[in-house]
């Protein structure tokens, strides 16, 4: 009974930190496992690519979606949005999340600070920037550095509107060409 219950416990434990440890591992295309950094952690696995002292930043890439998570230097993450083909999304991660100005949703206490922005994250089609306000806060701006990329249906795949040849009698006055 006692060797039937260790048993039991070695299996229920195995069984518990595989499941631990599924958050942290992703499926190649190959089938092989690798372990992934985790967004929202305070100190990921990753560099830090910060342009600013003061800050840390991680940038994760999944699916064509740039996740980038700022962190002050003891760990607390401040800020992170999700960016693809110039569109933003502000994470509810943080303890600035609701401080997180983007050009769909800007925030009236980025547009009206006076306090000077300080670059915090930049690449070739994101800059991320950061405004230090009179309550001790920070407001976090997010900006494509290029238009983001619409789609505009091609003039063949629009069908023409027939022409009229008649006119409307109540609209022309009762007049017809």
């Amino acid at each position: 009974m006692i060797r039937h219950n260790a048993r039991r416990a070695s299996l229920l434990v195995g069984l518990i930190a595989s499941i631990a440890a599924l958050p942290s591992i992703a499926q190649r295309q190959d089938g092989a496992s690798q372990p992934q950094p985790s967004l929202g952690q305070s100190w990921p696995q990753m560099t830090n690519v910060s342009a600013a002292p003061g800050w840390r930043v991680y940038v994760f890439v999944q699916d064509k979606v740039k996740y980038i998570q700022v962190n002050d230097l003891v760990g607390t993450v401040r800020a992170t949005v999700a960016t693809a083909n110039g569109h933003f999304l502000v994470l509810p991660l943080g303890a600035d999340a609701r401080r997180v100005s983007t050009p769909t949703q800007p925030l009236a206490a980025a547009l009206d600070s006076t306090s000077p922005a300080i670059t915090v994250y930049q690449d070739n089609e994101v800059q991320l920037t950061a405004r230090y306000q009179s309550d001790g806060s920070t407001v976090w701006t997010a900006t494509a550095k290029k238009a983001p990329a619409t789609t505009t249906p091609s003039s063949a795949a629009t069908p023409a509107k027939p022409a009229m040849s008649v006119v409307c009698p109540p609209c022309a006055g009762g007049q017809s060409d």
